[in-house]
């Protein structure tokens, strides 16, 4: 069975964004150096795999990395709804590239940052190699046509190593058998190695392009959630009085609008949800609305 660890995104306003809790620093890149990168676009249900060499650093990397690191870039259309987004680093030789990530809106704003922690290790196991992999749930905001995933690595981690498994205990495991007594294998993090990257649909509901005020309450974060064939009773109502809440749930209704008009139903009831979480309570009467119009 596949494994995979997803985690919650955080959003974006202009130049602001919110870290996941595992986090404590920020993420700044020169717009500049990012207009100038060749970025690889990613179809969905394709993977793409970049290698990666210490003799392609990038200079820019540097003020948040630490280090002139190797990039892997890539451009994910974001006019097809919630993306999955599954990135994968294995261990190559006696190395591995440990990743960090950021994604950026359709105008080069970082609107959420991962990093190394949130790549958790894997075992070897069946075809799959010694590896670091995460993946991201992502729901662009309408009106954008892509958003950018860029992919680097830190001196911190450059400064560390990881400790694999003997091949022959994972073969031991494999085939049912005592493994046998020999040390585990120190890796180096290094410059070198390689990234895979696969993209397809879900049913997420963390937004990429909305503003980050209206979630800074104490309450954590729900969990993405799947599809609904009903949804669920609106919560007592709240009072907007605030000019970013006002331009929030006008997002929401414009959102369920399009959602319904396209026959997105599953979408437009996780947006409506979503609006509910945080006390919006327009965009239900939006989606029936909409419903019984069409």
């Amino acid at each position: 069975m596949k494994k995979t660890v997803k985690f919650l995104t955080a959003l974006l306003w202009a130049n602001i964004f919110v870290l996941p809790s595992s986090a404590n620093t920020s993420v700044h890149i020169n717009s500049t150096a990012l207009s100038t990168i060749q970025w690889q676009d990613v179809s969905f249900s394709d993977k793409v795999t970049t290698t990666l060499s210490e003799q392609q650093k990038q200079a820019f990397t540097a003020q948040f990395a630490g280090v002139e690191s190797p990039i892997a870039a890539y451009r994910i259309p974001a006019n097809q709804g919630t993306l999955e987004v599954e990135i994968i680093s294995p261990v190559t030789g006696k190395s591995v590239f440990v990743p960090s990530a950021v994604v950026l809106d359709s105008n080069f704003n970082v609107a959420a940052s991962y990093p190394s922690s949130e790549f958790k290790f894997y075992e070897e196991r069946g075809m799959q190699p010694n590896r670091f992999a995460a993946e991201l749930n992502l729901t662009p905001a309408t009106s954008q046509d892509y958003i950018y995933l860029l992919i680097y690595t830190t001196q911190q981690d450059l400064s560390k190593t990881t400790m694999v498994p003997h091949p022959a205990k994972t073969y031991a495991k494999g085939t049912g058998k005592q493994p046998p007594s020999l040390d585990d294998i120190e890796v180096k993090h290094s410059l070198n190695g390689q990234i895979t990257v696969n993209v397809s649909n879900t049913n997420g509901t963390r937004f990429i392009g909305m503003p980050t005020n209206v979630f800074s309450s104490d309450k954590k974060a729900a969990q993405p959630v799947g599809s609904s064939a009903v949804a669920p009773a609106a919560p007592t109502a709240k009072t907007v009085n605030t000019p970013v809440v006002q331009d929030t749930e006008a997002y929401f209704n414009q959102a369920v609008t399009k959602a319904v008009k396209a026959n997105d139903i599953n979408k437009a009831l996780n947006l409506v949800n979503e609006a509910e979480k945080l006390g919006l309570t327009s965009p239900r009467q939006t989606f029936l609305k909409q419903v019984s119009s069409k």
